[in-house]
């Protein structure tokens, strides 16, 4: 079904539907970035595993490129963001259609799905979405499961951007990565997971280089004073292992519940259907 257009483009979400009677949890499941705009075997796995174990699901398609994604720019990074949040919105709206329970949504995040889901979880409230078949912005989530997210933008995809519009992305930064900046009604439980492969390390050459990529992306130097804490700036790269590391601490740090795992294997959700429906079911759980 359509769930919102954009530029011109009908962006459209699956719905995957237990047996029985409701009122069920409802999640909202965020696809990464792939050659097709979709990961369709990674995203397909966990929502019918969730849809089987008592979740209404909703998968929307999120991205939108033309003539593709790469490089990123910031308006490009605005639109995925609008869309994110407007498939929330869509979902909390219509769950009730199939025996859902809007009050108790979890978002669920993989790779470049996890920045979205992220947003959509953190950023305040926000009212009606331009383009989106709903008159109504999201409403506080209960829940949120993330893995092997860009959190705080450091791979290469986000260079153009950056240097396009620094202001602009720093501002897009802090309201993904500072407490400030988070809705003051956030208490959802948070779940992370990163892999131990495959995580997309970058080199971090001097971290007191002004001019460098780091300190492009961190002019308070607040990123690397907490990669230090954590000693994760001894082995010279960032990558999906320490953003996660930096996320559960900034998370811990301002009061919210959060768990952080690290699982044997590459960038991929298959290897792990059983814990991440597993997290979505602590999610849900009053």
């Amino acid at each position: 079904m359509v769930y919102m257009t954009m530029s011109g483009v009908e962006l459209q979400a699956d719905v995957y539907i237990p047996s029985g009677a409701g009122p069920w949890p409802v999640v909202v499941v965020f696809h990464g970035l792939d050659s097709n705009g979709k990961d369709e075997v990674d995203t397909a796995a966990v929502a019918e595993e969730a849809a089987a174990q008592g979740m209404v699901v909703f998968a929307p398609s999120w991205i939108v490129w033309d003539p593709g994604p790469f490089p990123f720019t910031i308006e490009i990074f605005e639109g995925w963001k609008t869309a994110a949040s407007c498939a929330v919105a869509f979902a909390q709206q219509r769950a009730a259609d199939y025996g859902g329970d809007p009050s108790n949504t979890t978002i669920y995040g993989f790779s470049a799905g996890a920045g979205a889901a992220l947003l959509a979880a953190v950023e305040p409230g926000v009212d009606a979405i331009p383009g989106c078949a709903t008159d109504l912005g999201p409403a506080p989530v209960t829940g949120v499961v993330l893995g092997d997210g860009d959190y705080f933008l450091h791979t290469e995809n986000f260079d153009e951007a950056f240097r396009g519009d620094l202001k602009g992305m720093r501002a897009e930064l802090a309201a993904l990565t500072d407490p400030s900046n988070w809705a003051p009604d956030l208490k959802a439980r948070f779940f992370l997971w990163v892999a131990a492969e495959g995580t997309n390390s970058r080199t971090i050459s001097d971290p007191s280089d002004a001019s460098g990529w780091l300190a492009q992306r961190d002019p308070d130097g607040s990123i690397r004073a907490d990669l230090d804490r954590l000693n994760q700036l001894e082995d010279g790269v960032m990558s999906f292992i320490d953003a996660g590391q930096l996320l559960r601490l900034r998370l811990a740090e301002a009061g919210i519940e959060v768990t952080l795992d690290q699982y044997p294997g590459g960038h991929t959700t298959l290897n792990k259907l059983a814990e991440l429906v597993g997290y979505l079911k602590a999610a849900t759980t009053p």
